[in-house]
């Protein structure tokens, strides 16, 4: 299997607005409570990391990873 590295690469790249307004949102979501539970979180990840080495595509992996994090 294999991935284009530019193309994964620009997934990584994000202005530094976006960057702090990400953090400042995890931030605010945390000082108000709304957090998911690490054992909850480890089964998600458990759960993709399985996906991708079963197959999965890089692009289906981001999604559901993104997805956790919107949640």
């Amino acid at each position: 299997m294999s991935y284009d590295k530019q193309e994964c690469m620009s997934a990584l790249e994000e202005s530094d607005e976006v960057f702090y307004a990400k953090m400042q949102k995890g931030l605010d979501d945390m000082r108000n409570g709304r957090v998911t539970p690490l054992d909850d979180v480890y089964a998600e990840l458990t759960k993709a990391i399985s996906e991708i080495k079963n197959g999965a595509k890089a692009a289906d992996a981001e999604k559901f990873i993104k997805g956790l994090m919107n949640s």
